[in-house]
């Protein structure tokens, strides 16, 4: 099932010159070439050390004034780089939404990319876990698809997994879910990613260097961010389960959102079939620990 939106806004290179000269002109005289169009964003590479995340589509905007707000103070207390914006872009004349200018991190998406020692890799995963998984202020955005309780997206991981090819074990993922469900919610609102799946991680020499597309940054129950865990290094969980802060329950509930992030992944993914990949991966992970 393919479903990726279309854009309502049209992200030209032309348009973001126009951006860039009428906001940000000492940025105005470097190269511009188009890096990725995602759901939400397309993203100009500007220079060789910088990016234009610019939203195509107006549910977009509010999630770029999140990324503006929190990112660089988040970012303080992270050690791993994230894509904090350096300039935050407001809506003009000829652009309606907020759009802004973040770092570029070389390398390779998670998703492509082998990991050379990946118990390394968990060990910086679970720093990561417990340098974001902080407290998060009253006024921290909320997101109701993601840190909320599990059994809240029980309705929509049924359509989903509905839609799953008859040849995965549907009853088995159901259960996994179900059983996660079980488990006691938690009333921590600690920091989240939101979504933390490996093509939002950034790979370099075999390992984990950065953080991006922080769109769905809310509030809510770590175990929404712990799934990632599942996805980047399946082999190496005991490691991140020892050192990322998070307790049992917490990682009991991680276990469904990780069969409800794969589900989402496979029934959506008629046009990325790299997110097929993760998803596939994902399950199996899930169905064989």
């Amino acid at each position: 099932m393919a479903n990726r939106p279309e854009a309502e806004i049209d992200i030209t290179q032309d348009l973001v010159q126009a951006l860039l000269d009428d906001q940000f002109p000492e940025l105005a005289s470097l190269t511009l070439s188009e890096l990725s169009r995602g759901w939400d964003n397309t993203n100009l590479l500007v220079g060789d050390a910088a990016i234009a995340r610019v939203p195509h589509r107006q549910v977009a905007a509010r999630l770029i004034d999140h990324e503006q707000a929190w990112l660089p103070v988040l970012a303080t207390q992270i050690d791993l780089p994230i894509s904090a914006p350096t300039h935050a872009g407001t809506a003009t004349d000829f652009f309606p939404w907020p759009w802004s200018v973040t770092p570029f991190f070389p390398g390779t998406e998670a998703a492509t990319a082998p990991l050379v020692d990946p118990a390394q890799t968990a060990a910086t995963l679970a720093r990561f876990f417990r340098q974001v998984h902080t407290p998060a202020p009253p006024n921290a955005p909320t997101n109701e698809y993601r840190g909320c309780p599990l059994v809240h997206r029980a309705q929509s991981f049924a359509t989903n997994l509905s839609h799953l090819d008859a040849s995965l074990d549907r009853q088995q993922i159901a259960t996994i879910f179900e059983e996660a469900c079980a488990v006691d919610p938690t009333n921590e609102r600690v920091w989240l990613h939101g979504d933390l799946h490996t093509r939002n991680m950034i790979a370099s020499d075999g390992d984990l260097v950065a953080v991006i597309d922080w769109g769905d940054i809310c509030a809510g129950d770590r175990a929404t961010d712990l799934a990632g865990a599942f996805m980047l290094v399946p082999d190496e969980l005991a490691v991140v389960q020892q050192h990322a802060g998070a307790d049992d329950d917490a990682w009991q509930r991680a276990r469904g959102w990780a069969a409800n992030f794969a589900v989402i992944y496979l029934a959506h993914c008629d046009d990325d079939p790299v997110m097929g990949g993760i998803g596939l991966r994902l399950l199996d992970t899930l169905l064989t620990t």
